[in-house]
């Protein structure tokens, strides 16, 4: 029969090429479908990649120390043979003599703050209220949740680093996030472990900055803004009270917080060892600050307090 082609039932010249049309479509549609699902399954494969890669990210961060540490392997044999009570028993026992230090660094600094506070009116000087208004300002940002938590993380591990390289270390790898961070390193110690608690990171920046600003201009000189009605007076020393006082603040806020969860950093050394180092030092610290910015207040003025202090203690023991 004319028109007919093996059971296939062709009507005219114009329905083969209708036939054929659509077998190019169909066609397109598979080759169209196959680049589709190639592009799927790429895709969900690099994200299966940056979930794997975040997950061990952060399972490096919270499960290993804020401080990794490459030992050779004598050193780590080293470490199984001895015993590690021992170690905890002597940090143990230092602590236990720093803590009449740290009692008595405390009492120094009450007595000076009083004296002068009270005597000397220090409460009337510049650095007393621009340092107590940078601290009430961080206060303030922390009491409306503006709290910059990766600004603490960044300043954590590279105070680690730092003290890494000071004591003659290499920094192998940093890592800071909202979730934590880490450095590893091949070299540990006690200064390098419990650095970021002892140190307030910001603070030293701006003694940096400061400083070098001082060599270049007048930080005592009075400038005149000119954008609040009759102009706002402003000194350069008075930034530099308030900027000290809102990240030694931000050091001490962040310290204390960091201290109530469990700190690898401080395991390592041994908690109450740890604890009365970290008090002593910002004490310490304090101290330095509260020299600096009263004018009348010296070294010598903190010797005579040691040693009234001192001897009132030891009558009071022995």
């Amino acid at each position: 029969m004319r028109g007919e082609v093996r059971g296939w039932q062709v009507a005219s010249p114009g329905g083969v090429g209708k036939l054929w049309e659509q077998a190019k479509d169909w066609q397109h549609g598979i080759t169209s479908m196959s680049a589709t699902q190639r592009t799927q399954r790429e895709r969900a494969r690099k994200r299966l990649e940056e979930q794997r890669r975040i997950a061990e990210l952060r399972q490096r961060s919270q499960g290993r120390d804020a401080l990794l540490a490459k030992l050779p392997k004598v050193d780590r044999d080293r470490d199984r043979d001895h015993n590690p009570d021992s170690g905890r028993k002597r940090k143990f026992l230092l602590g236990l003599l720093m803590l009449p230090l740290c009692l008595l660094a405390l009492l120094t600094f009450l007595d000076l703050l009083f004296t002068e506070t009270v005597k000397g009116e220090f409460w009337k000087s510049e650095g007393f209220w621009f340092f107590g208004s940078g601290c009430v300002c961080w206060l303030c940002m922390g009491w409306l949740r503006r709290e910059p938590g990766l600004m603490y993380v960044f300043a954590h591990e590279m105070t680690h680093a730092i003290a890494v390289r000071l004591s003659g270390g290499r920094v192998h790898d940093m890592h800071v996030g909202p979730d934590g961070g880490f450095v590893d390193t091949d070299k540990t110690n006690t200064l390098i472990t419990l650095s970021p608690y002892l140190v307030p990171f910001y603070t030293g920046v701006v003694f940096a900055i400061f400083g070098l600003l001082s060599l270049l201009m007048d930080m005592d000189r009075e400038w005149i803004l000119p954008w609040f009605g009759e102009g706002l007076r402003l000194k350069g020393v008075w930034v530099f009270y308030f900027m000290v006082g809102l990240t030694w603040c931000f050091h001490l806020t962040f310290t204390m917080q960091v201290l109530q969860t469990e700190q690898s950093d401080l395991l390592h050394n041994g908690e109450f060892f740890s604890m009365m180092l970290i008090i002593f030092i910002n004490i310490v610290i304090l101290v330095v600050l509260f020299i600096a910015a009263s004018p009348k207040v010296g070294w010598s003025d903190v010797y005579e307090d040691l040693r009234g202090l001192f001897g009132w203690m030891w009558r009071m023991v022995f």
